[in-house]
């Protein structure tokens, strides 16, 4: 697979084995977000959630969590203050990419079992998130946003 589709494919996160049994792509969806109101019953948009899902699959994602419910998930596992948000902001600038592909490299990096599951109802933003699996964050970086999550615990 060359770099290029490879940046585009969420093969670049590497695999993990669910149970043993279950090979996975580290970077799956989360389907949330195509539902209708309050996170709850059919999408307002049919065809367009239709589109977001054809497109993951297209994207290499082949773990699309469809819980009802969840229990704790990372949500903003950087924090959502304002010194976390600088600095994933100052290292996306830097690096030319948005701060939501900074915080899924960082959980990529941070734990090989761990399998982030960004939800979206945008093709557009499923694109972004899928990208993210083939950033490698320096030492330096990963350091400096690890730094963060001790000082929000």
């Amino acid at each position: 697979m060359s770099e290029k589709t490879r940046s585009r494919s969420a093969t670049g996160s590497g695999t993990i084995a669910l149970g043993g049994e279950l090979t996975v792509n580290r970077l799956g969806f989360g389907a949330m977000r195509l539902t209708g109101d309050g996170i709850w019953g059919p999408p307002n948009d049919p065809a367009r959630a239709i589109a977001v899902l054809r497109r993951a699959i297209e994207l290499g994602v082949n773990f699309i969590d469809t819980a009802d419910s969840y229990g704790p998930i990372p949500w903003f596992p950087l924090g959502a203050g304002r010194v976390a948000g600088r600095l994933l902001e100052r290292i996306a600038k830097a690096r030319q990419v948005k701060p939501i592909q900074i915080a899924l490299a960082w959980l990529l990096k941070r734990s090989p079992v761990m399998l982030p599951i960004p939800g979206t109802s945008s093709i557009a933003h499923l694109e972004e998130n899928i990208q993210a699996a083939s950033l490698l964050l320096s030492e330096n970086e990963y350091l400096e946003l690890t730094g963060i999550t001790e000082l929000a615990s």
